[in-house]
């Protein structure tokens, strides 16, 4: 049984340079990230959002590199689709600056399909 959910984060100054994971894929379980918007909402920053692959370990940037001004935002919107297994993150972090920025993800989850494996191949 599949399930939509979002989840969101609001980084600020206190926050400034701190990475944060947004959202883990809990155990046994799949995700399809198809929505992501960061909104500025206090001043220019340059937000950055990580997709970490826990099967090998590695950190990909996925959002970088665009200044925001206040009120300006970033939509990602299902056409670039990120397949997610269990255990691994959508990480968060501001470039440093002490302006508040909102990470929303919204996210498809469900059952991973089990798998049996036998000993000897029978």
């Amino acid at each position: 049984m599949a399930r939509t959910i979002s989840v969101a984060k609001t980084l600020d100054g206190a926050t400034a340079t701190t990475k944060y994971t947004l959202y883990k894929i809990p155990a046994k379980q799949t995700g399809l990230w198809t929505v992501q918007y960061i909104i500025s909402t206090e001043g220019n920053e340059t937000p950055h959002v990580f997709w970490y692959d826990a099967s090998t370990n590695n950190e990909y940037l996925v959002v970088a590199g665009k200044n925001l001004g206040v009120g300006e935002s970033i939509l990602l919107d299902g056409d670039a689709v990120v397949a997610l297994q269990e255990f691994d993150e959508i990480r968060i972090q501001n470039s440093g600056t002490v302006n508040a920025v909102t990470y929303i993800a919204t996210l498809h989850l469900q059952f991973a399909d089990a798998v049996q494996f036998h000993g000897n191949g029978n």
